[in-house]
């Protein structure tokens, strides 16, 4: 037998050994598989434009960037930005572009300006408020608002009133009720996330892996989210979005600039299997941390988000497919099952608590399979977060199955077993469908 040697992402090869004759692992006794006898709907009664939930783009931004320029290379949405708001949001919105924009009224809530016994002027916060989002709620353009200022401390009761009623303000001058949304510091975990998510609609918090002390300790991202939905869920909003938040802010040391595109697309990919449903990045903004290395990231972004958003339209498979209940399965056969993630750290040391800095560790699966019906077809994702090679072997399909690389439709043949090696921080992608 020949061996077939087929790219699955470019920096992945998979040896796949044809027998005589391919059969499937699915079917029994000549009876009807239910592999494919279901056709989901796709995003049902959802508008095409428009973004979730209100519609079926995906949010996928960073904050200070180039909207001309990001919004033609994969990117969705003009991200957050500082400064004069109103002047960005008025530009994006003559242009068409659509944008996220920031609130600001009230202290900046850091230790050197603020005490703990700040009290507010509520009905000064909520005038500011309203005048702010009356004055720019028409244009249709707005995506999120981004209330500022970010990092609000839960255990700060002026904090959190401040984000109650600048949030009930929000709402109350916006017709179109669209997501509110606010960046929370890397260490936060569910807990701490809660009361945040009772008040936003769009959780996320810092996923700046390299730079937050977890470069070797990637499956963090999966851990990030986890939190988020697990907040989102004990706040009592089902209908909460929990998103990715990661890093283009630093470059790497020496040498490591040959790992950018695989970190990359290993968080990318991580964070949606574990039910990010959008991405924000920090940040597009060409700052002098990162300037021997910001057009790598920035590329390697660029290029998840045409997977994301562009032809392909993966988006939709995170967005709006359903876990099938007959499913390949996905073995390791070769790696470590399991790998040890350090939590806590000093990043934002201001506005995280002593409890969230807490070093602690939390053992993990290296590896995240995650397997999604949309359209009648079955995508299966395999991300493995190890520092080291990893093989699987997947099994399960139907004996009519067709497969295909998702990332570049690349035919796959269908053995008996689908061996997969993948690279520390591979992700492989593959689409099973029929002819018919």
């Amino acid at each position: 037998m020949k061996p077939i040697l087929l790219s699955i992402i470019g920096i992945l090869t998979t040896v796949i050994c044809l027998p005589p004759e391919s059969h499937g692992a699915g079917a029994q006794g000549g009876k009807a598989d239910p592999f494919f006898s279901t056709d989901t709907p796709v995003s049902p009664g959802v508008p095409a434009d428009g973004f979730y939930p209100n519609g079926k783009k995906m949010a996928f931004m960073g904050y200070s960037g180039d909207p001309a320029r990001d919004l033609t290379n994969g990117f969705t949405v003009a991200g957050p930005t500082y400064g004069d708001n109103k002047l960005y949001v008025e530009q994006c919105a003559a242009h068409g572009w659509p944008v996220v924009a920031s609130v600001s009224h009230g202290p900046r809530f850091t230790d050197k300006d603020t005490s703990k016994n700040y009290r507010l002027n509520e009905t000064e916060l909520r005038a500011n408020v309203a005048a702010e989002v009356s004055a720019i709620a028409p244009l249709k353009e707005i995506v999120w608002w981004a209330i500022l200022p970010e990092e609000l401390r839960t255990w700060r009761k002026d904090e959190m009133q401040y984000l109650e009623i600048v949030s009930d303000t929000i709402r109350a001058n916006d017709p179109q009720r669209r997501p509110l949304y606010i960046y929370n510091p890397n260490n936060r975990d569910a807990a701490s996330l809660a009361p945040i998510a009772r008040q936003v609609d769009v959780v996320g918090k810092g996923c700046y892996v390299n730079t937050s002390g977890k470069k070797r300790d990637r499956a963090w991202v999966g851990w990030s989210i986890d939190q988020e939905v697990a907040a989102i869920k004990a706040a009592g909003r089902p209908d909460g979005i929990p998103i990715l938040m990661p890093e283009l802010c630093k470059d790497p040391a020496p040498g490591e600039e040959k790992e950018i595109r695989s970190w990359v697309r290993h968080d990318v990919y991580l964070g949606l299997t574990h039910g990010a449903k959008g991405l924000c990045l920090w940040s597009l903004f060409k700052r002098r941390e990162v300037s021997k290395t910001w057009q790598l990231w920035y590329d390697a972004y660029a290029e998840c988000g045409r997977e994301l958003n562009g032809v392909r339209n993966l988006s939709q498979v995170f967005l709006f497919g359903g876990e099938p209940s007959a499913h390949a399965g996905v073995r390791l056969v070769k790696g470590a099952a399991m790998t040890d993630v350090r939590l806590g750290g000093n990043a934002e040391p201001v506005t995280s608590s002593a409890q969230e800095r807490r070093d602690r560790v939390q053992v993990m699966p290296s590896f995240t399979a995650r397997e999604y019906v949309y359209g009648g077809d079955h995508w299966l994702f395999v991300v493995n977060s190890s520092n080291d090679p990893a093989t699987f072997e997947v099994s399960g399909w139907p004996k009519d199955a067709l497969a295909e690389n998702a990332f570049d439709s690349t035919p796959i043949a269908l053995p008996a077993l689908l061996h997969l090696d993948l690279p520390a921080y591979g992700v492989a992608a593959i689409r099973f469908f029929t002819r018919s």
